[in-house]
């Protein structure tokens, strides 16, 4: 079965293993944890736009170890994304309130393209080279203990 669609919300990511844009999914992400993933790569990088949000997403991966059903665990450890630091501490954290701000942003559609590829399998090559930490001005304890890769736009990427 294949889902041919036009909008943004992938059928194939709530229904599970089926197919989207032609390949076979890599695991299964729900379209609130979609969103979620999302308003991070908005919420932290839309200011660099397609390049930057992509990086954002290859550290989420890069610390999912490649596992797309890890992915919500990493994005909702606290302290992990400084934009969802409010709401990660939370016994019940809402993500509501940050869903809403990024959908308002320009790049929010590009966002869950982003998302979608990824979860395909088709999120191409990592510009990160590996990281698994990025910031703007990072602190002299990561200058410390990690190892600089690269910088994409105003972020420097380490790897720890």
């Amino acid at each position: 079965m294949k889902t041919h669609t036009k909008s943004y919300l992938p059928v194939a990511l709530v229904i599970g293993y089926t197919f989207f844009a032609g390949s076979p999914l890599k695991a299964e992400i729900s379209s609130y944890e979609r969103e979620i993933v999302a308003a991070v790569l908005v919420l932290e990088a839309s200011s660099e736009g397609e390049a930057g949000m992509r990086a954002v997403l290859h550290v989420i991966d890069n610390r999912s170890g490649g596992r797309v059903d890890r992915i919500p665990a990493v994005v909702a450890r606290p302290k992990a994304f400084s934009c969802l630091n409010n709401i990660t501490w939370q016994k019940h954290p809402d993500y509501g309130p940050a869903i809403g701000k990024a959908m308002k942003d320009r790049n929010w559609f590009l966002a869950l393209q982003l998302v979608d590829q990824l979860v395909v399998g088709q999120l191409g090559r990592d510009p990160t080279s590996g990281a698994t930490h990025y910031c703007i001005s990072p602190p002299a304890s990561w200058r410390e203990r990690m190892t600089f890769l690269t910088r994409i736009g105003s972020h420097q990427f380490f790897i720890e």
